[in-house]
């Protein structure tokens, strides 16, 4: 039986110091998570909003735009 046994004032203050850093930890990435989302929801908005063009003007851009970076094929052969 262990009646006469109390944990020592160092092992409280260690577990109540390992309990405060779990807290803010948790709080710091609950932070971080908020500003995570609020920055996506301002680039969802953005892209919403975006430039006037439609997603399929957009594709035909970056196609004309790949076609125009490839070298030209040598006529040689």
């Amino acid at each position: 039986m262990l009646l006469g046994w109390a944990p020592k004032s160092s092992d409280v203050k260690a577990r109540r110091d390992v309990a405060e850093d779990a807290a803010k930890r948790e709080q710091r990435l609950a932070a971080k998570l908020r500003e995570n989302l609020k920055r996506r929801k301002e680039q969802a908005r953005a892209r919403a909003a975006g430039a006037g063009t439609s997603p399929g003007e957009t594709a035909a851009d970056d196609t004309a735009g790949a076609a125009a970076l490839k070298p030209a094929a040598d006529s040689d052969s």
